[in-house]
């Protein structure tokens, strides 16, 4: 017997029983479409997470002092630079700061830094419009793209050589003391990095931080390994200088540890979403025994005129393989369509403070493998459900199937 005759047999059958077809077809659709879901919502998550800590660089070690425990100083600094395996220290000042625009509080991160270290430390990171704060200038500021431009249309904006006035959060009653200074450049837009979101940060000269902050000590310090075989070198030389006095976070650490999270992440929820199909297989095998048991006549019609048993068990399998077909080709297209509205409406990973910034969502990651194994393992699943009640709809007694009412 011909494959094409038993597929139009098989899909003939199908179209004759179109309630119970299309509710075992939807068992296969749901579940098909939780793994396409799921699985590119996480890898999505993977690769939003790993972009924003690559934008720090996996050479780079972020080291922060233990409340009450140490101060770093310039002499730190001096001595951290002669470390083995260190290339480079950047010294930072930080204080959270805020624009009042009235009804409307806009919170940012005020760094004070060498400017001219700041586009190395940042990869990708560059100056839109006006240029970088001189060392010794006390009043000057770069600002990211949220600053110059607020998301809100009914806030003022704030461009190169103009005057931006931040202040410290109010405590209580009166006045929050306030800064004043002279923008010099504005930044690209960047996005997350790391614990920070550059478009919401603002960069003056730690000359600038001194004066105005009265700060004496640094509030920690990036370093930068020689290369990225020799970050392990560098952070533990940095900790064994340090000791348990400071927390010290290196870009690869992170990555690694975020990245085996969002894989366990991906193993659970496809775990979960594969068992929903196994439960559409489950159904696929009841529907079949039903199907048999309504056509054991006509099985033996088909027995008596000449059908072998390979055949009729190859014709049920083509019943099963089609709901599978279409199940998992639907699925697989509702799957990648709520992997966007999952992606859309959730937050993107952060590893810092909330941001007004923390609310845009990330990208659904969907490749070809997920596309191949949606499409697949429905197929494998439905052929594996149906083979039993297809060998025993094989194996009926001619005499018995004919006389069966």
């Amino acid at each position: 017997m011909r494959a094409q005759d038993i597929f139009l047999l098989a899909f003939k059958a199908l179209k004759d029983r179109k309630l119970r077809t299309g509710l075992t077809i939807l068992g296969i659709v749901i579940g098909t479409s939780m793994i396409v879901a799921l699985i590119a919502s996480t890898t999505g998550l993977t690769a939003s997470v790993t972009a924003q800590i690559s934008k720090m660089g996996v050479t780079t070690l972020t080291i922060f002092p233990m409340s009450g425990r140490v101060q770093i100083t310039d002499d730190d600094v001096a001595a951290l630079v002669r470390l083995e395996g260190v290339q480079d220290v950047i010294p930072y000042y930080s204080r959270r700061l805020q624009i009042n625009y009235g009804s409307t509080i806009l919170s940012v991160q005020v760094y004070g830094l060498d400017h001219n270290k700041l586009l190395t430390l940042y990869q990708g990171l560059d100056v839109g419009r006006g240029g970088l704060v001189d060392t010794y200038d006390p009043t000057g500021v770069i600002v990211g793209s949220s600053i110059s431009r607020p998301p809100e249309e009914n806030l003022p904006s704030v461009d190169v050589n103009e005057l931006l006035l931040l202040e410290q959060p109010s405590t209580g009653r009166s006045r929050a003391p306030s800064f004043a200074y002279l923008v010099r450049g504005v930044l690209k837009p960047f996005g997350v990095v790391g614990f920070l979101n550059i478009d919401e940060t603002a960069f003056i000269s730690l000359l600038g931080a001194r004066l105005t902050f009265k700060l004496t000590y640094y509030s920690g310090v990036y370093v930068i390994a020689n290369s990225p075989e020799e970050v392990t070198i560098a952070q533990a030389s940095v900790q064994n200088y340090f000791g348990t006095n400071a927390r010290i976070m290196s870009a690869q650490s992170m990555l690694e540890t975020v990245q085996s999270i969002t894989g366990q992440l991906t193993f659970f929820m496809g775990g979960i979403a594969a068992v929903s199909l196994f439960v559409a297989g489950v159904g696929i095998t009841n529907t079949m025994f039903v199907s048999i048991m309504e056509r054991t006549r006509e099985i033996g019609v088909m027995k008596a005129i000449g059908y072998r048993a390979r055949s009729i068990l190859t014709m049920f399998l083509a019943e099963a393989s089609i709901t599978g077909i279409i199940g998992g080709f639907l699925g697989t297209i509702t799957g990648s369509l709520l992997s966007f509205l999952l992606t859309t409406g959730l937050p993107s990973f952060r590893m810092g403070p909330a941001s007004r910034g923390a609310g845009a969502g990330f990208n659904p990651v969907i490749t070809p493998d997920l596309l191949m194994f949606s499409l697949l393992f429905p197929i494998g699943i439905s052929i594996i459900a149906g083979l039993y009640p297809a060998w025993r709809a094989s194996r009926l007694n001619i005499v018995l199937a004919l006389k069966y009412e």
